[in-house]
């Protein structure tokens, strides 16, 4: 453990985005480094005086997506690089912008994703730009079995947590929509992320809460496959996995995306 690793995972300490013994881990390292221990509190103070002076508010749907998507789009350095031409380490960058963020907060982090379109292809697209622009934040990051432990004690079904190439770890979500649960995992491979929603099959076949469109449970029937590339770059693929309907978005090439998808030590 050395300053470089504890940094790149501060923030995730203080959001409780890892596994406990990643969590010790970091910890123990802050108890015998001055400087780390001291980033760690600036972090957590600059969180607390966020979420104190900050009041939540959604913002329209189309106007959220449109931000979010502007932003993805963007290469090169971060903003907060290009603005300030240096690079800071997470902890004092944070707080940084912590006065900043209490006046832009509300926009880029509302209550809720702003989606309540029942089809699934429509929902995990939503959720794709609500991952990169951050209003869906990770309940675990660690190891793909990990991940995958954590989200199978909360759902009725088999979750696929693909073990991707030259990607180490991944994150994992839990959520409901209407009733229905779900769960969702997350990747970000050479820059690009890779999300992936997961339901019960029983409960998209009955088409009450969620919603498959007739041409994609053809296709699904047919070729146990449904794969579009949109013309704004992004990349969507259905498939079944055991008792699972699995949806991908990306903005990597088809090829790409499905030889992840696929690899051959997938769980």
């Amino acid at each position: 453990m050395n300053c470089k690793d504890f940094q790149e995972c501060a923030c995730d300490i203080i959001d409780k985005r890892l596994s406990e013994e990643r969590t010790t881990e970091l910890l123990q390292h802050a108890n015998v480094c001055p400087h780390c221990k001291y980033e760690l509190q600036a972090l957590q103070t600059a969180k607390s005086a966020v979420q104190t002076k900050v009041h939540r508010s959604p913002v329209p749907a189309e106007v959220y997506y449109s931000i979010t998507a502007s932003l993805s789009q963007q290469s090169g350095a971060s903003w907060f690089h290009k603005l300030f031409g240096v690079k800071l380490n997470p902890a004092i960058a944070f707080v940084a912008v912590a006065v900043i963020a209490v006046g832009i907060y509300s926009l880029f982090y509302p209550t809720s994703v702003p989606s309540d379109d029942p089809d699934i292809i429509n929902q995990s697209v939503a959720n794709y730009q609500a991952v990169i622009g951050g209003s869906i934040q990770p309940q675990l990051v660690s190891s793909n079995d990990e991940v995958k432990s954590f989200l199978e004690k909360q759902v009725n079904f088999a979750v696929n947590v693909p073990k991707m190439k030259n990607c180490k770890s991944c994150a994992g979500v839990l959520s409901i929509f209407n009733g229905v649960k779900l769960a969702h995992v997350v990747y970000k491979v050479n820059g690009n992320v890779v999300y992936i929603y997961q339901a019960n099959m029983d409960d998209v076949l009955k088409g009450e809460k969620i919603t498959l469109s007739d041409e994609v449970k053809t296709e699904l029937a047919t070729t146990n496959w449904y794969i579009k590339e949109e013309s704004n770059g992004k990349t969507i693929v259905v498939w079944r996995y055991k008792n699972t309907l699995c949806t991908a978005v990306s903005t990597l090439p088809k090829d790409q995306l499905i030889a992840l998808l696929t690899e051959k030590d997938t769980q």
